[in-house]
């Protein structure tokens, strides 16, 4: 009897255990906005395509419902209002608005959910989204006295009646006509999990994208690198044509290091030489660069418009075209402030053009080819405040968000943000 207990007992932890740990959730949500008219509660479809999200919305319910790769948990609704008019009214709009949605839902869910898996959330004014909104836009009046104000609540929430009496009202015009109206909106959750046998996930995690795979399978690849520790990577290789010309082959790399900083670092090296003629052609050198990035276009994208920045150089020579030759005494110095503007010219390429002014210093011998000798005549120090640097770069932006936008998408981008936020479209 004891021999049977351990052997149904080894079957036990050998095979029902592997079985049931071979499964693995991961917590996931899919999300939609419905938007609202100012003070109004009904739920139009056609307002801000109301209509084309929810339906996409109701879709992806009855598939988490359905499919047995998914674990249906809850659905959360919270209405939301934008700051215009009194506590309590915005209070009941947005109660108001999460019931139409959720009556939506029931309506046109084709499972049925009890009313236990439902969560509601009625925090009357979307703050948190308003702060979201200036955080985001560093061009807000006022911005850091906003933020405060959102922050900081007074007795009885006298956010509104702050924000109305700040600087005569302007940051407050500014927040009215371009964030309160995405603010008039309820959102919808589903919360689920998505169940994986540990195969079947590792195999997901690395194999690469192919062109066949589902929509699915690319969420939640996505999702699953948004939980690895990633950071933003802009970076940029580039030749400075102008040298290329003068045969002396150039190659940099700029790196951006946040807050519109970046580093760049340049180098060229040409060893040419014709010893019939005593034609030499050498230089080899480089400098380092520390670069502020300024004007809209540096804020829409990094290593994109102005930038400012001061730079060192070395540098060592040794030019001779048959009469008279110059060649550096070990290093030659220089340092300034350069200025350039990089433009985009394609997705992944930009055209750069800095000039530098500042100061050069540093010893040369002069000599004179006689024969097979080369003749030593002088030993001149060179010191002078003068262009030192001088750049026309192609530039290769580099990075999985680093690309440049071509302008219909750009316009597109920008006529979906003004719809939402119900601005004139220009």
């Amino acid at each position: 009897m004891r021999k049977k207990l351990v052997i149904a007992l080894f079957f036990v932890f050998a095979v029902a255990v592997p079985r049931a740990s071979a499964l693995k959730l991961i917590a996931d949500t899919i999300g939609v906005r419905v938007y609202f008219h100012q003070s109004k509660v009904n739920l139009l479809p056609d307002y801000k395509r109301n209509s084309e999200r929810l339906d996409s919305f109701i879709n992806e319910l009855h598939k988490v419902q359905t499919n047995p790769q998914y674990r249906f948990r809850s659905i959360n609704i919270k209405g939301g209002a934008s700051p215009e008019g009194t506590k309590r009214f915005n209070n009941w709009l947005s109660k108001q608005r999460a019931d139409r949605i959720t009556e939506y839902i029931e309506d046109n869910s084709i499972v049925p959910f009890n009313e236990y898996q439902v969560t509601y959330e009625y925090p009357g004014v979307d703050w948190e989204g308003l702060k979201r909104f200036v955080l985001n836009d560093p061009d807000v009046p006022n911005r850091d006295q906003v933020l405060y104000i959102i922050d900081h609540p007074g007795p009885g929430d006298d956010r509104v009646k702050r924000l109305k009496a700040l600087k005569w009202s302007i940051p407050w015009q500014y927040l009215y006509q371009k964030y309160y109206p995405p603010l008039r909106a309820s959102q919808v959750q589903i919360i689920f999990d998505r169940i994986f046998k540990l195969d079947s996930l590792r195999k997901a995690m690395f194999r690469p994208l192919e062109l066949h795979d589902s929509i699915d399978t690319l969420r939640f690849k996505f999702k699953f690198n948004r939980l690895l520790p990633q950071l933003p990577f802009y970076a940029a290789f580039k030749t400075n044509l102008l040298y290329d010309l003068a045969l002396v082959p150039s190659l940099g790399v700029d790196v951006y290091m946040g807050n519109n900083w970046s580093v760049a670092v340049n180098w060229e090296y040409a060893w040419w030489k014709c010893d019939h003629k005593h034609w030499y052609w050498r230089a080899y050198g480089g400098d380092i660069e520390f670069r502020k990035w300024m004007g809209k276009k540096a804020h829409e994208k990094p290593l994109t418009g102005h930038h400012l920045g001061t730079y060192f150089q070395l540098l060592t020579y040794d030019f001779e075209l048959g009469h008279r030759g110059y060649q550096g005494r070990r290093w030659t110095k220089g340092g300034g402030i350069a200025y350039g503007y990089s433009k985009p010219i394609s997705a992944r390429f930009n055209i750069d053009f800095t000039l530098g002014v500042g100061c050069h210093f540093g010893n040369y011998y002069r000599y004179v080819p006689i024969d097979d000798h080369y003749v030593w005549k002088k030993t001149r120090k060179r010191l002078a405040i003068t262009p030192t640097k001088i750049e026309l770069s192609l530039v290769w932006l580099i990075g999985s968000l680093n690309y440049n936008e071509d302008k219909e998408k750009k316009a597109e981008r920008e006529r979906e943000r003004r719809t939402l936020a119900n601005e004139p479209i220009r």
